[in-house]
């Protein structure tokens, strides 16, 4: 039983020390950013590395970042993916998927995605 127990703990480890591993190489640059990683509610891994700015402050886990225009595109991916796998409707009300949203619009997934409030 032992032996089962340390090996749960290697894989765990092994799932770690892979992302830190990619985290780490400097092909063509070091990752800058947060990685945030989440399963049935549980953190399976959270970590921050790089800079939150020119001046070299270290990012924390708590960073909050500015969006770009490139944040417009993945989300855009992200959502289609999910549409494709059908977890999510474009013409059912945003609120359907965020029903804690306090704003009074209930607009669309796909007018949300293509700015169309």
């Amino acid at each position: 039983m032992l032996i089962s127990c340390n090996s749960y703990g290697q894989k765990s480890d092994d799932y770690s020390s892979k992302i830190d591993g990619l985290i780490q190489t400097t092909n063509p640059r070091r990752f800058n950013g947060v990685i945030f990683i989440t399963k049935d509610g549980k953190t399976k891994y959270s970590k921050a590395s790089g800079y939150s700015d020119i001046k070299k402050n270290l990012l924390l886990q708590r960073t909050i970042f500015a969006f770009s225009p490139n944040n417009k595109q993945i989300t855009a991916v992200l959502v289609l993916k999910e549409v494709e796998k059908r977890n999510i409707d474009l013409y059912k009300s945003i609120k359907t998927y965020l029903p804690d949203l306090k704003q009074t619009w209930a607009d669309s997934v796909g007018n949300f995605k293509n700015h169309r409030l």
